[in-house]
């Protein structure tokens, strides 16, 4: 959702931020969005979700077909997930800093 009026316009692809609201015309290129740590982001996601497909292994032994099913799309909706959330915080607490860096200067 947009920071600025609320409108679910905040993303133009499934990972990236749009560079304007379509709603309110707001402009998202003059914040940060969160692009310099995404790569770590991903790479976390891919830990947790390979130590929980080894824990999963060991336990039950699925077939390899079945395991390649299952965790394909858990990783591609996993890792999305991850950094959808991880670029709308990170474009709020930029938000937040423009907003209130614009308080402060004025009398």
């Amino acid at each position: 959702m947009c920071p600025h009026c609320g409108a679910k316009t905040l993303f133009g692809a499934p990972a990236q931020i749009a560079d304007h609201c379509r709603a309110c015309g707001y402009d998202f290129a003059s914040i940060e969005r969160g692009g310099r740590l995404a790569g770590l982001v991903t790479i976390i996601v891919a830990v947790i979700l390979c130590a929980i497909a080894l824990g999963l292994d060991a336990l039950f032994r699925l077939p390899i077909a079945l395991q390649f099913a299952m965790w394909a799309p858990l990783t591609v909706g996993g890792v999305l997930y991850a950094l959808r959330f991880y670029k709308t915080l990170f474009l709020y607490a930029g938000y937040e800093r423009q907003r209130e860096g614009a308080s402060d200067k004025e009398p």
